[in-house]
C-alpha cells in the first residue's frame, strides 16, 4: 500500500501535477466597484474561463486546473459604468493580470484596483510589482522571471510603440535589441529553474517566425529541456514543434509553382527570380488590408533596393477579377502575379504560411533567406545584404 502511495506522489509531481484536485482563488482588490466582473482566462481560451464578481473589494473563484497553467486575470467594470451613465475615462477599468494557477489554495491582492496592469497597448510591465499571487510554486517561480525582466519587457513595449508610430528603420532596430535581450534573459532563466510547467511556457516565446532561424537554434531550445525525463502532453508538443520546425529553417530551396501573369500567361514561379541577387516575394491580397496598408513602404524599398534587388507580388486572391481590380487600384511598379488553386493551396505546408501579407527573402541561388509578416522587418534584412 505505501509503495502505491507513492507512485501516486510521483505521477501526480510529472509536469507540476498537484495533489489537490481543485483551486480556489480569493482576491482583495480595494477599490474596485462592486459587481465588477473578474473572469480567470487559462492559456486565452476564455470559453474555459471562469467568472466572478467583486463584492466590497473582494472575489472568489473555484475550479480545477490538472496542471499548473498560466491564466490571466481579467477585471472589467465597462457594463457597470455604462449602466450608471459614467462616462468618464478614468474610472472604466480593463485590468489583466497573468499569472500561473495551480489546484490548492490561492491569494491575489493588490494595494488598489489603480495599481495594476491594463489591457492592451496601455499595458504597463513596470505595474506587475503592484500585485502577489501566494499559494503557487509555479507562480513563486514564474514572479521571479517577471520582477527580473520588467526593465526588459517595459524596453521591447516602449520601442514598440515608437515604430509603430514613426516606421523608421532605426526604431525597428530598436524593437530588435530589445527583443535580443529580452530572449536571452528568458534563455538564463529557463537554464537555472526547475519549474517545467514555467519553463515550458516560457518556451513559446523563444519560438520564432519560419526561416528566422537555423538548425543550431532549435538545437539550443531543444538543449534547454535536454534533462527533462517527464512524459507529459505540453513537453511533448515542445518537442513535436521543434521537429516540424526543422523543415522550415532558413536555407530551404524555394519550390516551383504555377501563377498567372496579368496577360494571361501561365509561368513558373521560379522564372521570376533574380539570379544575379535577392528576391522578394510579396505574398497578399485585395481582402487583406494590412496587405494593401505595407505598399507605401514597399514602394519606399524597391525605389531604395529595386536596382539589386527583384520584387515580386503574388496575390492569393480566390477570383481573377478582385485580383485585376485591385492591381490596378494599386498600380505596383513591379511584376505582379496571380497564385493558381494548387501553390495557395501548397503554401502552408511548403513555407508555414498562414498568414498574410508574408515577405520571403530569396537568395540568387534560390535558398528562403528570410520570412516575416511586418514591411520593417523585411526592409532590415535588406539593409543587412
Amino acid at each position: 500500500m505505501k509503495q502505491a502511495s507513492i507512485v501516486i506522489l510521483l505521477l501526480a509531481a510529472a509536469c507540476g501535477r498537484q495533489p489537490a484536485d481543485s483551486f480556489v482563488l480569493r482576491g482583495t482588490v480595494p477599490g474596485a466597484m462592486d459587481s465588477t466582473e473578474v473572469r480567470l482566462v487559462p492559456n486565452g481560451r476564455f470559453s474555459h474561463s471562469w467568472k466572478a464578481f467583486v463584492v466590497d473589494g473582494r472575489f472568489e473563484i473555484r475550479g480545477q486546473m490538472p496542471l499548473p497553467t498560466y491564466c490571466e486575470l481579467r477585471m472589467n467594470n465597462a457594463d457597470i459604468c455604462e449602466r450608471r451613465g459614467i462616462e468618464d475615462d478614468g474610472l472604466t477599468k480593463y485590468n489583466e493580470i497573468g499569472f500561473f494557477v495551480e489546484n490548492g489554495e490561492l491569494t491575489f491582492s493588490t494595494p488598489s484596483v489603480d495599481s495594476l496592469p491594463e489591457s492592451f497597448w496601455r499595458y504597463d510591465a513596470r505595474k506587475e510589482r503592484n500585485y502577489t499571487v501566494s499559494g503557487s510554486a509555479a507562480q513563486d517561480a514564474f514572479y521571479r522571471y517577471q520582477q527580473q525582466t520588467i526593465p526588459l519587457r517595459h524596453a521591447l513595449r516602449e520601442a514598440e510603440r515608437a515604430h509603430m508610430d514613426s516606421e523608421s528603420i532605426a526604431d525597428y532596430k530598436r524593437v530588435q535589441a530589445a527583443q535580443t535581450a529580452l530572449t536571452q534573459a528568458t534563455e538564463e532563466f529557463i537554464q537555472g529553474n526547475r519549474n517545467l510547467a514555467v519553463n515550458l511556457y516560457l518556451a513559446e516565446q523563444l519560438k520564432k517566425d519560419p526561416f528566422t532561424y537555423d538548425q543550431a537554434y532549435l538545437d539550443k531550445l531543444a538543449g534547454l529541456f535536454a534533462n527533462s525525463q517527464e512524459t507529459c502532453a505540453p513537453l511533448r508538443e515542445f518537442r513535436d514543434y521543434l521537429t516540424k520546425a526543422a523543415a522550415f529553417t532558413q536555407g530551404k530551396t524555394l519550390e516551383d509553382g504555377t501563377v498567372l501573369a496579368p496577360d494571361g500567361t501561365k509561368q513558373g514561379l521560379l522564372a521570376q527570380l533574380n539570379k544575379e541577387g535577392y528576391t522578394v516575394i510579396d505574398f497578399w491580397a485585395s481582402w487583406c488590408g494590412p496587405c494593401r496598408a505595407s505598399f507605401p513602404h514597399l514602394r519606399k524599398m524597391h525605389e531604395q533596393y529595386g536596382e539589386k534587388v527583384a520584387f515580386v507580388s503574388v496575390s492569393l486572391d480566390s477570383k481573377e477579377t478582385d485580383w485585376r481590380e485591385a492591381m490596378e487600384e494599386e498600380r505596383l511598379p513591379w511584376p505582379q502575379f496571380l497564385a493558381s488553386k494548387e501553390l495557395a493551396k501548397a503554401l502552408g505546408d511548403l513555407y508555414d504560411i498562414n498568414a498574410i501579407p508574408t515577405f520571403l527573402l530569396i537568395t540568387p541561388d534560390g535558398k528562403i533567406a528570410f520570412s516575416g509578416h511586418a514591411s520593417g522587418e523585411l526592409e532590415l534584412q535588406l539593409e543587412e545584404i
